[in-house]
């Protein structure tokens, strides 16, 4: 799940983005781009992580250019550099912070005050999240923690610990408060 580093395979991560936008079924690619400003970074997202996996300098700088500019105007610090799988949705404007070491599997949804955070002992390592996970307003994750699939992160929680899947978490620090069926 490295990223898309043929032009289909970023053709393909964009298809699974624009499926569910907001929970709603795809109508066109422009209304989506033009009318979702959280499908609109992840597009510029998206396509400046191809040009860094595949060597395009020209355009992997161009893309970075524009991705900074949405980045201030929504308030979304994502990096490029993070492994995210297709299916990516982002609900409303408000700060979202992902770093460049975090994994993070398809379906993923996240809300506004999403953070990914590194202890300050550590170094290297990021958080790695499952398949269709969806994240509450203010979730936190701190440290090199393991995010099972099929998991809800309640909102304003702080998850410091491995979740294991088909769960629901709550709580600071948070702890499992449902199982999920299969």
């Amino acid at each position: 799940m490295e990223g898309p580093k043929t032009f289909l395979e970023l053709k393909k991560y964009i298809r699974e983005d624009l499926r569910f936008v907001n929970g709603k079924p795809i109508r066109t690619f422009f209304s989506r781009y033009f009318f979702e400003p959280g499908f609109k970074y992840t597009f510029w997202l998206r396509v400046t992580r191809y040009g860094f996996l595949s060597k395009k300098r020209i355009l992997f700088y161009f893309c970075r250019i524009i991705l900074k500019h949405y980045s201030y105007k929504y308030s979304f610090d994502i990096s490029y550099r993070a492994q995210i799988g297709g299916g990516l949705s982002i609900a409303h404007i408000g700060y979202i912070i992902v770093m460049k070491n975090d994994v993070i599997g398809s379906n993923c949804d996240l809300r506004p005050g999403v953070v990914f955070g590194k202890k300050l002992t550590e170094t290297t390592d990021g958080a790695i999240v499952g398949d269709n996970v969806s994240f509450g307003v203010g979730s936190v994750i701190v440290g090199n923690v393991n995010i099972g699939s099929n998991v809800i992160i309640g909102a304003n929680s702080v998850v410091t610990k491995d979740v294991p899947s088909n769960c629901v978490v709550a709580g600071v620090p948070a702890q499992i408060i449902r199982k999920l069926e299969d």
